[in-house]
């Protein structure tokens, strides 16, 4: 809850300063624990609009116990009305950012995992096209002094030859590939990490501060 006065402070604040008719809207987040029921009155008893999904990110209307929000559903019109103050707040809950995460590292290992079966493949290919290389290379050089089938040899040694070249080039590029998506996604899981380590860094500090400035703030 004092999360979610700090956001309308600073909405208010900013609504007081901004001129008039400027288009403004505060963005807060509902809580990951339950659906909650979009009201059409600032009470319990009101009747229910639609329920609102966990980790939904609502904008601010008209802050209270009960906050006035704008919910927009997938494939609707937007709507609006009341939810309690209480199961809301300004940042995404930390469960909703994981889910996206785990999404993000599912389609990468899917991706990296098809990756490396196609290097298996590739790799496959390099050997037996190597292993046929060899043959017709030893071939092309016992043949080459006059045999009959000495043009017919190079010919199989030349495709050959820029066969395996072309299988080589593309493995370089599937390890390539497979290393840079390894990297995303180390990045993405650290820089991740550090957001809500400064994230619960900051709430901390800011919470300590109004402990101590109590009796200053009234919403």
């Amino acid at each position: 809850m004092d999360r979610l006065r700090f956001v309308l402070a600073l909405a208010t604040a900013l609504s007081i300063i901004m001129p008039t008719g400027a288009a403004f809207a505060v963005k807060v987040y509902t809580t990951d624990t339950q659906e909650l029921p979009l009201r059409v009155t600032p009470s319990s008893s009101g009747k229910t609009i639609l329920m609102v999904p966990p980790g939904t990110g609502v904008e601010l209307v008209n802050p209270n116990s009960y906050t006035k929000v704008r919910y927009q559903k997938q494939g609707s019109d937007p709507e609006e009305g009341w939810l309690a103050s209480r199961f809301l707040g300004p940042w995404p809950p930390n469960s909703a950012i994981a889910k996206e995460l785990g999404k993000e590292n599912e389609a990468l290992k899917t991706r990296i995992g098809e990756l490396d079966k196609d290097k298996a493949g590739l790799a496959q290919k390099e050997k037996e096209l190597t292993d046929k290389l060899t043959k017709l290379n030893t071939s092309y050089e016992e043949l080459k002094g006059g045999s009959a089938n000495y043009l017919k040899l190079k010919s199989e040694y030349d495709s050959a030859t820029a066969t395996l070249a072309n299988a080589q080039e593309n493995i370089q590029t599937l390890v390539q590939e497979n290393e840079r998506l390894i990297l995303a996604r180390d990045v993405r899981w650290g820089l991740a990490a550090v957001t809500i380590l400064l994230l619960g860094w900051f709430l901390g500090w800011a919470s300590s501060r109004r402990r101590k400035k109590r009796g200053t703030y009234y919403y």
